[in-house]
C-alpha cells in the first residue's frame, strides 16, 4: 500500500504541475483492480481532496469522480474478470474520457487514448512480473 502512495503522490504534482493528463486517476483505477481492497476509496477520496488543493480547483469536485469511479470498478468484479488488460484499457479511456470533460480540459479525446495507452503498457509489465498476484492474466 505504500507503494501505491508513493506513486499518488508523484502523479499529483506532475498533474497538478506539468501534464493535464490524469495520473492519479490511472493509479486508482491500476491500485483497485490489482489490489481489490476497499482502502481504494480512502486514497480516492483524499487523492481528490489533495489534487484539487494543488490544481486550484473546487475542492471536492475530484474526490467524488474518483470515489464513483472506484465504486463502478468494484461494482463490475462481479459481472466481469477485471483483471484484463481489455478491462484496464476500457475503463481507463471510459474514466479519462468523463474525468477530462469534467475538469474542462482541451483535447480530452487524444489524451483519453493516450492515458489507455499508458494504463495498459503499465498493467502489462506489471502482469508480466508478477503472475502471483493476478488471477486472471
Amino acid at each position: 500500500m505504500g507503494i501505491i502512495i508513493f506513486f499518488l503522490i508523484i502523479a499529483e504534482v506532475l498533474e497538478s504541475s506539468i501534464t493535464t493528463l490524469p495520473l492519479t486517476l490511472l493509479i486508482l483505477v491500476f491500485a483497485g483492480v490489482v489490489t481489490r481492497s476497499n482502502n481504494i476509496f480512502l486514497l480516492a477520496f483524499f487523492a481528490g481532496l489533495a489534487l484539487d488543493f494543488l490544481s486550484f480547483r473546487t475542492i471536492g469536485i475530484s474526490s467524488i469522480y474518483f470515489v464513483s469511479f472506484v465504486f463502478l470498478i468494484f461494482l463490475y468484479q462481479k459481472k466481469f474478470e477485471i483483471q484484463t488488460l481489455h478491462f484496464i484499457i476500457i475503463f481507463s479511456f471510459l474514466g479519462s474520457l468523463f474525468y477530462l470533460i469534467l475538469t474542462g480540459i482541451n483535447n480530452f479525446f487524444i489524451q483519453s487514448v493516450f492515458s489507455a495507452i499508458l494504463s495498459s503498457l503499465s498493467f502489462f509489465i506489471f502482469s508480466i512480473f508478477n503472475k502471483k498476484t493476478l488471477k486472471y492474466t
